[in-house]
Parts: C-alpha cells; sequence; structure tokens
C-alpha cells in the first residue's frame, strides 16, 4: 500500500497528458510537490464485482510500488485500467508500464 503523502485524488488534475495502452489509460498533470502521487480508478464499466475491480487495482498499485524510487518526483499519475486488464497477468501489466514510463522519460 502506498502511503498516504503519495495517493492522488482524480479532481486533483488540472491540465493532465493522455497516454493509453491496451490495458489502461494514464492521466498526467504536474503537482508542484516533491513527491509524486498515484491514483487508481477501476469503474463498474469494467467489471460489477468488486473482488474484480480489486484485484485489477492490486495488480498495477503493485507494480507501480516495485519501480516507484525510479519514477521522477513532481507529477500525478491517474491510472484507468481498461477491461483487457482483467484477464491480463501481472508481468503484462508491468511490462506494459515500464516500457510507457520509458518512451516519455518518467524514469531517473
Amino acid at each position: 500500500m502506498l502511503k498516504k503523502q503519495y495517493r492522488a485524488s482524480p479532481v486533483s488534475l488540472g491540465s493532465a497528458k493522455s497516454f493509453s495502452t491496451p490495458y489502461f489509460s494514464l492521466k498526467i498533470a504536474k503537482n508542484n510537490l516533491e513527491v509524486s502521487r498515484f491514483a487508481f480508478v477501476v469503474s463498474k464499466k469494467i467489471d460489477k464485482r468488486a473482488s474484480s475491480r480489486n484485484n485489477v487495482k492490486r495488480k498495477v498499485r503493485g507494480v507501480i510500488e516495485e519501480i516507484f524510487d525510479k519514477i521522477n518526483t513532481g507529477s500525478d499519475f491517474v491510472f484507468y485500467p481498461k477491461e483487457k486488464s482483467i484477464t491480463a497477468t501481472r508481468d503484462q501489466i508491468q511490462e506494459e508500464i515500464k516500457s510507457l514510463f520509458e518512451k516519455n522519460k518518467f524514469l531517473k
């Protein structure tokens, strides 16, 4: 679980950049803080069952916790998982997040 100071509310996004992958959409906005904050929003459109939505959140959050120290500071990241992420393995999601972060230079 991320510490409270690293959690963002989805409403805190001002002018955000959007990125999309087969497994999730990501919105990123500058926050003028010395920490990066993260939020994970899984809609009921993805799956009606809370257990399934929580499972998707756990997968994505786990990947972020692994690479947390390598992520540049000063931004808010809001992940919106897609329906395909329910059947995806954690490794597939990890690969997707790492490649997106490296491509857009969000990693140190």
